[in-house]
Parts: C-alpha cells; structure tokens; sequence
C-alpha cells in the first residue's frame, strides 16, 4: 500500500505545484483517486484475471449482488497500474492481480453517463479532455459508493 501511494503522490507531484492555487478539487486523476479512493482485497476467492478491460469490471460488477464497479490504480510488477475491477464489501472479487488495489467505488448511473458522453469504457482513467470538469469540480454527489476501506488521504481526516 506504501508503494502505490508514493507512486501516485510522486505522479500528481508536477500538477499539484499548477493547481495549489487554482481552488481545483484534484491536480490528476491521480490524485482523485488519492483523495476519494479507498483500499480493496484480493484473496483466493477473487476471480484473478490476467487482463481485466473496464468493459468486464463494468459488467461484472452488474453480475454480483452488492458489487460495484472500480476504477483507480493497482500495485503489480513493481509499477502503479490503471486499472478496473469488481469490489464487493472490502473484497476485489474479479479483477487483475496485484500486491494492492486503491480505487473509486463508483455508481452506475455516473458511469453509464461519463461512458455514453466521453464514448469510452473508463470512467476517470480515459485521459479525456472532458475529465477535466471532474478535476476542477470534484465527483458529483452520488457518483461515489461506499466500498473499500478508508484511502491515504482520509486517514487522520
């Protein structure tokens, strides 16, 4: 877990020195996910996957009783990874494998709008320009579920 937050801090480091001052809700996408991001487990019962498509994580987490759909970044090989997958509780139930997975929990509704508007299967890893409102501004209510345990930046807070 210390890896991928020093990642990610080291990551939005050059964008934060540009928005400090801006009143911007989150420098990067980075950190958005630092902010509003929360911790997910993996263990044997996750269906691990070696290539899990935004797309999948979506639809699986449409499968499961209580799943929700997560975007955010994940700690394999040594490198912080953008990444999708299906939580459940605190639990990745289907997703990539990683030493630790740091994402959003986020509603269907926001989804299905941020995916028909932008025409891409990511949420807040697409890179598209219209992301750019969701940095200024922060999530909208209700685009955030609950899931996961308490992120980085909400320790203490």
């Amino acid at each position: 877990m210390d890896e991928l937050t020093a990642a990610l801090t080291e990551l939005e480091a050059p964008f934060r020195t540009l928005v400090d001052d801006s009143e911007w809700a989150h420098a990067s996408v980075e950190g958005l996910v630092l902010d509003a991001g929360t911790w997910w487990t993996a263990d044997d019962r996750t269906r691990v996957q070696p290539q899990v498509t935004f797309s999948d994580a979506f639809s699986e987490a449409g499968r499961h009783n209580g799943g929700v759909y997560v975007e955010g970044f994940l700690w394999a090989a040594g490198q912080a990874v953008a990444a999708a997958w299906c939580g459940l509780g605190t639990s990745v139930v289907y997703g990539p494998r990683a030493d630790a997975y740091l994402g959003v929990p986020l509603a269907p509704h926001f989804c299905r709008r941020i995916q028909q508007r932008n025409g891409t299967a990511a949420v807040l890893m697409s890179k598209h320009p219209r992301l750019l409102p969701l940095l200024r501004d922060g999530l909208p209510r209700g685009a955030v579920l609950p899931g996961g345990r308490p992120g980085p930046r909400s320790v203490g807070a």
